[in-house]
């Protein structure tokens, strides 16, 4: 089993778009959705319910109707090609648990992308990413806890950010600690050449064939 790990510096940074645009070049990736209980308020600010109806320590569903529920992350994914969606819905204190038992879904020799902070604060990853981008400064308590896991940096470039604002963003990494290879990509721009070093690059990783799209 193969485990890539996307994570990111804040919310709306592009952690699912970075996904997406891998899922749809790697045409044997499977993916797990982790979805995070947490008491108070939301750190997220979003409006998905689970910390108002969890009921249960945590809960794995595969089932396609909830998986393919019009907007969910776990429809982004199998419509960008994942093999297999997992959905690990769970309270924070049982968040190892869920994702031992959530990884039995997969088969031994599956390629896994797991979008998500929380999942290398209790699990390692064979490649870590973390993503960023210029258009947000914050970098997030739980990025700064696992960021010796970090094996890639991704910068999400808008098509109007400017070299500064790219040297700036690498700075913020450098700030928290992360030294690691830096690619910037632009997920939604067709023919922008460093999206292709990027994919070769994780063909190197994982030992895929990119696919065209």
């Amino acid at each position: 089993m193969k485990i890539i790990s996307i994570t990111g510096t804040a919310s709306g940074v592009g952690k699912t778009a970075v996904a997406r645009f891998l899922l749809e070049h790697f045409g044997d990736l499977s993916a797990l959705k982790i979805t995070t209980k947490h008491e108070g308020n939301c750190p997220r600010h979003s409006d998905c319910d689970l910390c108002e109806t969890m009921d249960r320590p945590y809960k794995i569903t595969l089932d396609p109707l909830e998986i393919n529920q019009s907007g969910k992350d776990t429809a982004l994914f199998k419509n960008a090609g994942a093999r297999k969606v997992v959905w690990l819905q769970t309270h924070s204190e049982y968040l190892r648990m869920g994702v031992k038992e959530a990884l039995t879904y997969f088969d031994k020799n599956d390629s896994i992308l797991v979008e998500g902070n929380s999942f290398l604060h209790v699990h390692d990853a064979d490649l870590g990413i973390l993503v960023t981008t210029p258009r947000e400064p914050k970098v997030k308590r739980s990025t700064r806890q696992i960021v010796s896991k970090i094996d890639l940096a991704v910068i999400n470039k808008y098509t109007d950010d400017r070299a500064d604002d790219i040297a700036k963003t690498q700075e913020r990494l450098h700030q928290i600690g992360c030294y690691a290879p830096v690619h910037i990509i632009s997920p939604f721009q067709a023919n922008y050449a460093p999206n292709e070093t990027f994919l070769n690059y994780i063909q190197d990783m994982i030992g895929q064939p990119i696919q065209s799209i």
